[in-house]
């Protein structure tokens, strides 16, 4: 079932008419039909079951029923991640929000290559946050990422919870593994995840990291590439908390 996020609060019996895009999207890419039914989010993240109209152009739906939010994870996640190269970037931008991940941060460092150019910065943002925002139509979740600008890591590692972790690639074997970090706060509702650009962290940055509240953690035995560790640490927080609440 479709899903459109709608702007404005909404209550059941609203007639809500969607916009250019989405009305292009429900008669020429789905060809849907009247009475057909759809599912919109409000900007108060409540969810509703909704059959469509049509006046012309026009697409209207109307709110029928609200539908119980099971789409939230156990506790908000936050990614620090070093700017990566336009499809591994896209790439980590719809997966994270695939996996529930609530607000990023791109950040450059020593070692990144891209860079972000204020010339240009406003239509990347655009573009990004349509693909978040598509992303978060398509994985049905009740609630958009927030994307905030680039920066600098010195100031995105401000961006902390209760637990601020680093996935660090030349972890040796004194770091921790990220799940055996996690048993330790078994009670928080927010992790910050700082992941690194294709050079990855240098040890100063690391060290400063740490010094801030960050705990360095191993993501395995393997050298996992940049958007494959920003993956493979929000599924692994987000499951390992997920896991802890359907146990109690």
């Amino acid at each position: 079932m479709q899903q459109y996020f709608y702007s404005k609060r909404a209550q059941i019996n609203d007639y809500i008419v969607l916009n250019d895009e989405q009305a292009h999207h429900v008669s020429h890419v789905l060809r849907m039909r009247e009475n057909d039914v759809v599912r919109i989010v409000d900007k108060e993240n409540t969810m509703f079951f909704a059959h469509l109209l049509f006046e012309g152009k026009k697409v209207i739906a109307h709110l029928d029923q609200k539908i119980e939010d099971h789409t939230r994870n156990a506790v908000r996640i936050t990614l620090l991640q070093g700017m990566i190269k336009k499809e591994k970037w896209d790439y980590v931008l719809q997966k994270s929000a695939e996996l529930g991940v609530d607000c990023i941060v791109p950040f450059t460092s020593s070692r990144t290559v891209v860079k972000a150019k204020e010339e240009r910065m406003d239509k990347k943002l655009l573009r990004w946050n349509k693909i978040l925002l598509e992303a978060c139509e398509q994985c049905k979740r009740s609630t958009l990422v927030d994307l905030k600008e680039p920066c600098l890591l010195k100031d995105a590692a401000r961006y902390k919870s209760e637990l601020n972790i680093i996935a660090y690639e030349d972890a040796d074997a004194t770091s921790e593994k990220l799940h055996r970090l996690l048993a330790k706060y078994p009670k928080i509702s927010s992790v910050t995840i700082a992941i690194g650009s294709e050079g990855g962290f240098s040890k100063e940055e690391v060290s400063m990291l740490m010094e801030m509240g960050y705990h360095r953690v191993s993501l395995g035995a393997r050298i996992l590439r940049a958007e494959t560790a920003a993956l493979a640490a929000i599924h692994g927080t987000s499951f390992y908390y997920d896991m802890a609440g359907d146990k109690q």
